[in-house]
């Protein structure tokens, strides 16, 4: 794996994705652990966290296998959310995104962002299989992975329940393998033409 490789910076079409440091993280995530918003598209419960459950569960890279990067419009200095990849065993990656500035919702930056860093980790590492797991009210969200090209592997009806309104939550599990992205229309090979 060329881990030195993933923690730099990467461009898109409209951002810089910036690989942070655990401080750098803090700094830039830091005000989100107060934001039921953000903290719905983060974890299935939308209390407040304290900075120490912030650093335990939050985008925060706190292993060698975990990458956290700020996600910046090109052209300014504020970043605007954060996509964190962590490597698993058995060859597999799962991701999250998080936008923190409302009027970049529903601009498909979590598209353009994802397929960006899948492109990167297919390329620099020996990952096989990105997945990934949404609130099943998040519509959004799964509009998101179907149209990257993952595919719908399974439901967890009412996994967990809803501390605050007693309501069971169900959750949708996504995955792509390396072969269905390196033939879908987002993979980049950056030695051709």
């Amino acid at each position: 794996m060329e881990a030195s490789r993933l923690r730099s910076s990467f461009e898109t079409e409209r951002f810089v994705l910036k690989s942070l440091n655990i401080w750098q993280a803090l700094q830039v995530t830091g005000s989100w652990r107060k934001d039921p918003q953000v903290l719905r598209a983060l974890f299935p419960f939308r209390e407040p966290k304290t900075l120490f459950d912030w650093y335990l569960r939050g985008p925060i890279p706190r292993s060698p296998r975990r990458f956290v990067y700020s996600i910046t419009p090109k052209g300014e200095t504020q970043p605007i959310g954060a996509n964190t990849v962590k490597l698993f065993g058995h060859r597999s990656a799962f991701g999250v995104v998080a936008i923190h500035d409302r009027s970049w919702w529903g601009k498909d930056v979590v598209v353009e962002v994802r397929a960006e860093l899948m492109n990167q980790f297919f390329r620099h590492t020996t990952v096989e299989r990105f997945y990934g797991q949404v609130e099943a009210s998040n519509v959004a969200s799964i509009f998101c992975y179907r149209k990257l090209g993952f595919s719908h592997v399974d439901t967890w009806r009412a996994k967990q329940t809803d501390p605050v309104t007693g309501e069971a939550i169900d959750f949708v599990n996504f995955e792509i393998f390396r072969d269905e992205w390196l033939a879908g229309r987002f993979w980049r090979d950056e030695n051709a033409g």
